[in-house]
C-alpha cells in the first residue's frame, strides 16, 4: 500500500510539472492584449500560486516528514494553504469572467468549494484538529488537480464526447466530469469505504 502510495504522489508530481511548464509555456506567448490589467494581474497570480498546490503534496503526504520536521511541515503547510486560498479566490473571478457562459456554473461552484476546503484546513489546524485538517487538505488538494484533469481531458474531448454534437456541451460535460470525479474518488477513500469495512467488522463482531 505504501508503495502504490508513493507510485502515485510521484505520478501526480510528474503531471503537476508537466501541467505547470505547459501553462507558463502558454502564458508567456499568449497575446494578452484582449484583457486588462486588473485582469491579467488575476490571471498570473493565479498562475504562480498553483505551484505550490501541485508540487508541495509529495512532501506534505510524506509521514516520516510530517513526525521528523513538524516545524517544516507547518510552514509549508501554511504556504500551501494561502497559495491555494488566493488560487481559490482567483478562479472564482476568472468563473464570473468566462468566455464560455454554460462552464461558469461548475467553475464558479467548484472555485468556491476549494476555498471552503482550504479554509477549513486551516481552521481545523489551528483548532488542532489534524484528522480533519488531513481530510480537507486532500479534499482541496483534490479540486486543485480537478483543475488539471480537466485539461487533460480536453486532450481526449473528440474521442470521449464526440457523441455530443455541440462543442460548449461537450466543454460543459467535460468540466462537470473532472470536478466531480475527483471529489467522489476522495470522499469514497475518507467516508464510504471506511464505514462499508466498519459495516462488515461489525457484522462480524
Amino acid at each position: 500500500m505504501k508503495q502504490l502510495q508513493t507510485f502515485l504522489l510521484i505520478a501526480l508530481l510528474v503531471i503537476g510539472v508537466a501541467f505547470l511548464g505547459a501553462e507558463w509555456a502558454y502564458s508567456a506567448t499568449v497575446d494578452r492584449a484582449q484583457f486588462g490589467l486588473f485582469e491579467n494581474t488575476v490571471r498570473f497570480a493565479h498562475l504562480i500560486f498553483t505551484a505550490p498546490l501541485l508540487l508541495l503534496p509529495i512532501v506534505q503526504f510524506n509521514r516520516r516528514l510530517r513526525t521528523a520536521r513538524s516545524g517544516l511541515h507547518r510552514r509549508l503547510g501554511q504556504l500551501y494553504l494561502t497559495s491555494a486560498i488566493i488560487a481559490a479566490l482567483g478562479a472564482l473571478y476568472l468563473g464570473v469572467v468566462f468566455e464560455e457562459p454554460g462552464r461558469r456554473p461548475p467553475l464558479l461552484l467548484f472555485a468556491g468549494l476549494w476555498l471552503f476546503f482550504s479554509v477549513a484546513a486551516w481552521v481545523a489546524a489551528v483548532r488542532r484538529d489534524f484528522r480533519t485538517h488531513q481530510h480537507f487538505v486532500i479534499r482541496s488538494y483534490g479540486v486543485a488537480l480537478a483543475f488539471v484533469f480537466v485539461r487533460v481531458l480536453g486532450e481526449f474531448e473528440p474521442w470521449l464526447f464526440g457523441f455530443l454534437p455541440e462543442g460548449e456541451i461537450r466543454g460543459v460535460t467535460r468540466e462537470w466530469i473532472a470536478f466531480v470525479l475527483p471529489l467522489i474518488l476522495i470522499e469514497a477513500a475518507l467516508n464510504w469505504w471506511p464505514a462499508v469495512r466498519g459495516s462488515r467488522s461489525s457484522r462480524r463482531a
